[in-house]
């Protein structure tokens, strides 16, 4: 299908070809709640994404791909310059597709597969060549090593005021019994759904906000001193220390990586 800016991308369950791709380069973008009837895997070829389902988030940076199961409600934010690609499949003509959400790693024959289908069109007639490199396709994801880029979200009332918050305002360092007092519940109300809804004390679930955030702006190409002030750290080193702590690397080493 031809490339689109957003408000002209069509309905990919409509078309007459059991796989369908689209190719949206554009600038910033919120969607409503919705679900395809098609299973969905969605490519970042640049710039980066969030994920919102109903109890989790999940980010893909480029080089990354998300597998949506058909009829999977969830709704994303496309920050900044982006360029995605999708690949929509109808469940009634493939056997045994993905039934959970997963995040991939996206190598480079992946990639060349992905962007060689999204330009089928839409009432392409599959012949054996098509079907040869869906199975490729398919190889492919099968191998694809799975990235946990996730974060868990609460489901009560409160802590999930708390959560979103922190999302949109990742450098704001309130106590948790601020927080309470800020939502109406106490500290230690809070601490307990936290843990027992997303199997994270609060404090690590700060930390992990803060790593999606991070990850985000390196990917846009923002600087290490921009994303430590961004996100509240005090410095440089005490930013670095963390996303090496957490992460296993320094955010300069992840910053090449996104290159």
């Amino acid at each position: 299908m031809p490339r689109y800016p957003y408000e002209r991308v069509e309905d990919p369950d409509l078309a007459r070809c059991p796989v369908v791709g689209l190719e949206v380069d554009s600038t910033g973008h919120r969607s409503d709640w919705h679900c395809h009837r098609r299973a969905q895997l969605l490519y970042m070829a640049a710039g980066s994404v969030t994920l919102y389902f109903a109890e989790r988030i999940c980010q893909l940076t480029p080089l990354q791909a998300a597998w949506l199961p058909a009829g999977v409600p969830h709704r994303t934010v496309l920050h900044g310059r982006f360029a995605y690609r999708s690949l929509y499949f109808e469940p009634s003509a493939f056997a045994e597709l993905p039934d959970s959400v997963q995040v991939l790693e996206v190598g480079p024959l992946l990639r060349e597969l992905i962007l060689r289908m999204t330009g089928w069109a839409a009432d392409l007639q599959l012949e054996g060549r098509h079907l040869t490199l869906l199975r490729a396709l398919f190889d492919e994801l099968a191998s694809a090593p799975a990235h946990a880029a996730s974060l868990p979200m609460p489901r009560d009332a409160r802590a999930l005021k708390v959560a979103e918050a922190l999302l949109a305002q990742p450098a704001l360092g309130w106590s948790i019994e601020a927080w309470g007092r800020e939502v109406g519940a106490s500290g230690r109300t809070l601490a307990r759904l936290f843990t027992e809804q997303t199997g994270l004390g609060f404090s690590r679930w700060r930390t992990q906000a803060r790593l999606f955030e991070a990850r985000r702006r390196l990917a846009e190409g923002r600087s290490v001193t921009e994303v430590a002030h961004a996100l509240g750290y005090a410095s440089d080193s005490a930013f670095i220390a963390m996303y090496r702590r957490v992460c296993g690397q320094s955010p300069g080493r992840a910053l090449r990586g996104l290159e």
